[in-house]
């Protein structure tokens, strides 16, 4: 990966006539979490800004970054385009050759992982031993018997293949050593569950150090907030709720002062065998999808990376178990649960003080 980005460098140094450097980002307050991607710092010559939206394609979705910059906007797409080709070169498992692609290919028990894949799966495992596994990136093959990976299948699983597939399935059936990852042969990682989060984080401080301190960046609906608008009022953000008419509306404005907000829900991605309709969000402990009265939930976060995997642990358990789990971790968390033909919204006392404190 650092060999990859610092060709990225030299390519910049031959096309810019901008003052660069580059340093090693270390994130936020989890020990687990750390050196990512080797960034660039490109100090402008002109201090007139003005606000930009950009928006593009990645991870299978879209992205979206608001900010106020003098650079052109060309300029900057083309930057954020590719920096997010390289963050995809580790974490997708739509490319295939990419690292965690060739680490799901391997015929061996062990592999040698970059700095990046270390620290990623540190993170995980950390948010997965939070929530009692209800996370975890191991799914990846319940994930592909589903037909929610990269390939489609034709029909739900059988019981007897699911009860074959969850034993590859399991935290504590891998390990991290130095550089190297120790797992049961036939295992598969699948970021999917915080990729998009972690992506939203690393863009943040990739746009940071370029010197943009007031931007809004979102992937695929994870979003995170630094500074403020040019009127100096907060970033606000929108929580959607399901409506057959229109599609979508949207039921809570949460404001973002420096936070992040991500969002799991089986209202819109879910598949259909037969008669009966399946959810995305599959239970690590039963390889089934969730069957619960729980649509949405959405978690307020300092980092997008954390918020995206306990979204998608939350959604899992329900809002039952979930408000639970989330008062023990001091989360902001927004429930919606389906009860008869109403939408009941319910949260965490962490999301009700954070809504109180932050208007």
């Amino acid at each position: 990966m650092i060999s990859v980005v610092n060709k990225y460098i030299k390519r910049f140094q031959q096309t810019c006539g901008l003052a660069m450097r580059s340093f090693f980002y270390t994130p936020h307050l989890h020990k687990s979490a750390g050196t990512f991607l080797l960034m660039f710092f490109f100090i402008a010559c002109s201090s007139e800004k003005k606000f930009v939206s950009i928006e593009g394609k990645t991870m299978g979705t879209y992205y979206r970054v608001q900010l106020y910059s003098s650079e052109s906007k060309e300029k900057l797409k083309a930057d954020i385009d590719k920096f997010l080709r390289l963050f995809n070169q580790v974490f997708s498992t739509y490319i295939e050759d990419s690292e965690v692609s060739k680490i799901n290919k391997h015929k061996f028990d062990q592999i040698k992982i970059s700095d990046s894949m270390k620290k990623l799966i540190e993170l995980s495992q950390n948010i997965s031993r939070k929530s009692y596994g209800y996370y975890d990136p191991t799914v990846a093959p319940l994930v592909n018997l589903w037909g929610f990976g990269p390939h489609k299948v034709k029909s739900a699983p059988e019981k007897r293949v699911i009860e074959q597939a969850i034993k590859k399935v399991g935290f504590n059936k891998l390990e991290v050593k130095d550089d190297r990852l120790y797992y049961l042969k036939g295992m598969e990682l699948d970021f999917s569950a915080i990729a998009k989060g972690y992506g939203v984080d690393e863009l943040v401080k990739f746009l940071e150090y370029q010197g943009y301190a007031n931007l809004l960046v979102e992937i695929g609906g994870e979003l995170r907030a630094r500074g403020h608008k040019a009127d100096q009022t907060t970033w606000k953000v929108g929580i959607e709720g399901p409506n057959e008419s229109l599609g979508a509306s949207i039921i809570k404005v949460v404001p973002l002062k420096n936070k992040s907000m991500a969002t799991s829900g089986s209202y819109r991605n879910y598949l259909k065998y037969g008669d009966k309709v399946f959810s995305h969000t599959i239970d690590p402990h039963t390889g089934m999808p969730v069957e619960h009265k729980t649509i949405s939930v959405s978690v307020v976060h300092d980092y997008c990376a954390d918020a995206d995997a306990w979204a998608t642990a939350l959604m899992s358990m329900g809002a039952e178990k979930g408000l639970d789990i989330a008062d023990k971790n001091g989360l902001a968390v927004f429930f919606q649960v389906k009860e008869g033909d109403k939408i009941v919204y319910k949260a965490s006392s962490y999301f009700d003080k954070y809504l109180k404190t932050s208007q």
